[in-house]
This record gives structure tokens, sequence and C-alpha cells, in this order.
């Protein structure tokens, strides 16, 4: 059980679904550099890591002729995705020692249920008499990733295929599996929570959707240790927003060892493999359908929203993964992500609720587990255009003591007592983040 929120980086932001050999041990060395002394810890390869893509001839970029995921897929013999001999022709065995040696975790991305082309071949299942076919349920299929089908968990063979799945990662050194297009098969979500348990090592276990999550499968979710809330969240307003609205929604699951999951932080240089077209090479809208979102560039957040995204990470208490390319990141960037107040909240594990509103501001609150005698206050302003909004703190609106002392974390300075009844002006889709101490 994961006793605070985890902290890790995965590659989907920057790289989509192609990670490849030579970028991977590059991340993982920036990841250990910068991000490594701030205790995050797990580095996740996404989506596509077992895909024989079609190239653009001369790079490692995708072919945008063809379809955004690969075409074919890697197996062994027993319908097990393998690293793909497109991009880790070499496996992933010293990648995975390399992440241990710097004193990290390697974590994967799966997608729900068995490959169609173990399907097609007919593979065998390990640890029983059955075949992929027996088991494929090709009537429960994801909607945007053709690579599996669901499986029929009723089916002799059907947990002995994830045990047998999970059995092989946690022999390579997993220690993270981000499992997807799976919030709405709780069956499938118990097979793998199983098979982790079967597998003799302690593997982190992270739901995603690809779709909606459902409180009603609360029960079967908690097998887990994380839980995607949201769909992608990107670069702009509108994903803060909706993780305002997710937040709020599933505030009441968080508990020590269940995480919500407010997805990635997009931060730093994104789409790196997928460069802005030359019309006259390849048509746009080819483009557009590669894995991700836009073209390749730089975080489109201004510094006062990545300010906002970053106090509702440290507040809602849920996994902070930042997705952007290590190698690039910006100083400024950096500094948020391992600012040790916003840490200290965050893996404080408690999630904020909502206290008090003030036109378009909302003021949150987050106490300590540890220290009755401490917590933190996000004043928002939910207003996404040019209004900025006013707030006075008082004893009475917050609940708190008058002695409280108060310190702005992003502008690093004190701010006095409560019984002041500081007056804050938030711009647009900014904050304040506070830590209190009681007097």
């Amino acid at each position: 059980m994961l006793s605070s929120p985890p902290l890790g980086w995965n590659s989907f932001d920057s790289f989509g679904g192609y990670l490849h050999e030579e970028a991977a041990f590059a991340q993982l060395e920036a990841f250990a550099e910068k991000l490594g002394p701030a205790g995050y810890e797990y580095f996740v390869v996404d989506i596509g890591w077992y895909g024989e893509y079609h190239l653009r001839e001369g790079t490692l970029y995708p072919d945008p002729k063809y379809y955004k995921h690969a075409m074919d897929i890697h197996l062994d013999e027993f319908s097990r995705m393998l690293p793909s001999k497109c991009y880790f022709p070499n496996g992933f065995a010293k990648l995975v020692e390399r992440a241990h040696e710097l004193g990290l975790k390697f974590g994967v991305h799966i997608m729900r249920g068995i490959p169609r082309k173990a399907v097609e071949l007919n593979l065998p299942i390990l640890g029983s008499n059955a075949m992929a076919s027996d088991i494929a349920d090709q009537s429960s299929t994801c909607p945007w990733c053709h690579y599996n089908y669901g499986i029929d968990m009723s089916k002799e063979g059907s947990q002995a295929y994830y045990d047998s799945l999970v059995a092989l990662l946690a022999e390579w050194g997993v220690d993270f599996i981000k499992a997807d297009d799976i919030t709405g098969y709780p069956d499938e979500v118990e097979a793998f929570a199983t098979a982790i348990e079967r597998s003799g090592r302690p593997i982190v276990l992270s739901l995603s959707h690809g779709g909606e999550s459902d409180k009603k499968l609360l029960p079967s979710y908690r097998r887990s240790d994380m839980l995607r809330i949201t769909k992608d969240i990107w670069d702009d307003v509108e994903s803060i927003d909706r993780s305002f609205v997710a937040w709020e929604f599933w505030a009441d699951a968080t508990e020590p060892g269940f995480w919500p999951d407010l997805d990635m932080i997009p931060f730093g240089d994104l789409q790196t493999m997928n460069p802005e077209p030359v019309e006259e090479e390849r048509p746009k809208e080819q483009v557009a359908a590669l894995c991700g979102k836009g073209w390749q560039r730089s975080c489109g957040l201004t510094l006062i929203e990545k300010q906002t995204f970053m106090t509702q990470r440290a507040m809602s208490a849920t996994p902070l993964m930042p997705g952007g390319d290590n190698v690039t990141l910006p100083d400024e960037d950096v500094a948020l992500l391992t600012n040790p107040k916003m840490l200290e909240c965050n893996q404080n594990g408690v999630c904020a609720q909502p206290i008090y509103l003030w036109g378009d501001a909302q003021v949150w609150h987050a106490a300590s587990r540890e220290d009755r005698g401490k917590g933190w206050l996000g004043v928002f302003n939910r207003n996404p255009g040019r209004h900025k909004e006013r707030i006075q703190l008082s004893s009475e609106r917050i609940g708190l003591k008058p002695t409280a002392k108060l310190y702005d974390i992003w502008n690093a300075k004190d701010m006095g007592a409560l019984s002041d009844e500081p007056k804050l002006e938030i711009p647009p889709v900014g904050v304040y983040f506070i830590e209190y101490t009681l007097g």
C-alpha cells in the first residue's frame, strides 16, 4: 500500500506512443538528475512500446500515412507483448537495470485484455490448456485503440493469462503497471490486482479509463493504487477547469493507499515526435491523428496557470506524474515540480475540500494529518476571462484561529496573521497557495 501519492514521470505527453530506446535512456538520466532528488521515482513508458511502426524514411518518426497506433505488435509464444524491434531492439533489460541503479522504479503501460494478433494466431495461454481465442471477448473492444480484445473472465484460462502477463513483467523488474481502457471492466481490474498479488513483486497498479470512471465500482478500484478520474489533461485552461470538477466529485474517495489521479502534468516540451508538418510533405490532417494532442510545442500554460495547476495537484493529493521532455525541462518548471512546500502538501495525502465561495473565488482547505497545527489553503479565481477576483480572508470565513500564521508558497513570503484579514487580488485562473500554522 502506498501511504502517499506516487511521484514519477510518464512518456505520453512528450512522446505519445513513440518513445524509442535512445530517447528513453536520455529521459531516464535527466529525470534522475532533475526530479529524482525531490523524491520522484517512477519512470513509466506509455503506450506503444511493443508496436512495430512504419517510420518516415530516415527518421524515427511514425509515418502519418498509417494509423496512429502500430499495425503490428511484437508478441511472445504465449500471447504476451514484448518490446518492439522497431523502437526497443535491445529489449528493456538494460533500461530497467539502469533505472534501478539510479534508485528509481520502472513502469509500463498495458492495454486491457489480450492482443487481437494473439487471437488471430490462436496462441496458447501459459499455465492453462486454453488458447487466446478461448478467452477473448471479441465484442469488447477499445474505441480508440485496436490492439486488444477484452477478456471474458468466466472462461478457463482467463486469470491464467493475466497471471502470466504480470509474471513476465515482474521477471523484467517492472515496478508500475498503467492498465488502460479498464475502469468500466471491474472483473478485469480485479484480475490484474490478483495477478500482481500472485507475482510476488510489489507493483503499483494504476487504472486509466479511456472513458469514464464510476464511483459504484470503487470496491474493485480500491484493489489498485491509482484511479484516473479525468480524460486526458493537456496544457490549456479547459483542462484546469476539468480538473476542478473531477477533484471535487472524487474528493471523498481519497484514502491512504488509494489515490484518485488527475492525469499527467504537461509541462516542458510536448509532442516531440509530432513536428508540425510542411504542407507539401504531408497533409496536416494526417498528423493530427497521431498519439496525443497537437504538434510539437512547449507547454502553453502561463506561469500563473502553472501555479494554479500545481496547487490543484498538491491539494488534491493526486499522484504527480509530469509528462514533458525531461532533457529540455525548463528550470522554472523544475522549480514548480520540486517546490518542497508543494510536495509536503501533496505527500500529506489529504484531499482538500472547498470551504468558502465569494464570487468567482473559491477557498479550498486541507489539514495536515501529522500536525494538527498546520495545513494549506488554496484561494483560486475560477474566472477564465480577464476579471480579477478580490477576497478578504478572515477567521470567521475560513474557520481558523485569528492567530494562524500565513505563508504564500509560490511567492515565498510571509503574509502575517489571519487576524490581519489579508485582502487578496487574484488574476484570472490564478491562485494564492497558502501554508498556515496555528499560533
